[in-house]
């Protein structure tokens, strides 16, 4: 099915209007922990910006295409930065992230990324058994929880969290817990310039800066790797904003939201877009679709050069190279 962008818009509005309300709650509440944020980060970066950084996002082809894999194989050394959904992977695969983004409010699921010591006290959830975010995670939810605990206690000193004050107090206090060095920014919600600005206000009276988000973590981290670290190059992998032909609508992130929008037949919400470098049709929902707009949007602002390596999904056109992340890495070499 297709929606049109007033639709796509819409639907957009309102679920941050949720996460509005949310965040500005949270931020409040992690007033007492914030000490550096991403201003302190770019004045300690010294020397020359780094020539190229890895993004990694949770896509379902991060795990298809083994990118984590191929990424340890080619001994890159330039900076990787995380998406919290993909942070156990790497770390269950021999990469430590030098930086994880998080950004969603969620005040139960999230921490899950960062091992959740709570975890038999959360609401009954089947989130992470529908979808393929972290396979791994959804194999055995207990053991992996347990597992990735071990794992962020044991590497997180050598982590620096770019956290927003939007998420729940709990990942706050799990991240100081596990040693990570806590850099804060404040997504930007909403129109800076106007006086009765949300961001603008929590700015003022948190003293953190925003940042603007695409409206999903994966986007975050290329927007801190564009303007914070001012890289050069961006080489993104599991940046999907899409499922693999053949998903199961039950099986996508937003299956929640379609059954609110389409009762009768959430598939119904589905939008198929064939990617050419591809040749597949790949089917995405509303959320992911309209985030992949802005993602172009953002691309056209941006100076330095984007490489989707993916090799999967709906993101590409003007601005955004094509290339297999295998050949990307050596191409840096």
């Amino acid at each position: 099915m297709q929606f049109d962008d007033a639709f796509l818009s819409r639907l957009s509005e309102g679920t941050y209007r949720k996460c509005i309300e949310r965040g500005i709650e949270h931020a409040r509440l992690n007033k007492p922990y914030i000490n550096k944020t991403i201003k302190n980060l770019r004045r300690e970066l010294i020397g020359p910006a780094p020539a190229s950084v890895v993004v990694v996002s949770g896509g379902p082809s991060l795990h298809s295409n083994k990118h984590i894999q191929v990424l340890k194989e080619n001994g890159f050394t330039g900076p990787v930065i995380a998406a919290d959904g993909s942070m156990g992977h790497c770390l269950r695969h021999g990469i430590v992230p030098d930086y994880v983004l998080t950004v969603d409010p969620d005040p139960h699921r999230i921490i899950r990324w960062f091992g959740d010591t709570r975890l038999s006290e959360r609401p009954k959830d089947d989130y992470f058994q529908r979808q393929d975010i972290d396979p791994e995670v959804r194999e055995n939810e207990i053991r992996r929880n347990e597992e990735t605990i071990e794992l962020v206690n044991t590497y997180g000193p050598r982590i620096k969290l770019i956290i927003s004050t939007s998420v729940t107090p709990e990942i706050t206090e799990r991240a100081l817990e596990a040693g990570m060095e806590l850099y804060w920014w404040t997504p930007l919600y909403d129109d800076f310039g106007l006086d009765t600005s949300a961001s603008k206000q929590l700015c003022r009276e948190l003293k953190v800066p925003c940042m603007t988000t695409g409206g999903n973590v994966g986007s975050s981290c290329w927007v801190f790797a564009q303007a914070i670290l001012q890289s050069a190059t961006v080489l993104m992998v599991g940046m999907d904003f899409s499922y693999p032909p053949g998903t199961d609508v039950y099986n996508t992130q937003y299956y929640e939201v379609l059954k609110e929008l389409f009762p009768e037949n959430p598939a119904k919400g589905l939008i198929s877009v064939y990617n050419p470098h591809l040749e597949q049709d790949w089917q995405t929902d509303p959320a992911y679709y309209w985030y992949s707009k802005c993602f172009r949007e953002m691309i056209s602002a941006a100076t330095g050069r984007t490489v989707n390596c993916t090799e999967g999904g709906i993101l590409f056109g003007e601005g955004i190279e094509w290339k297999s992340f295998r050949q990307a890495l050596q191409d840096l070499k």
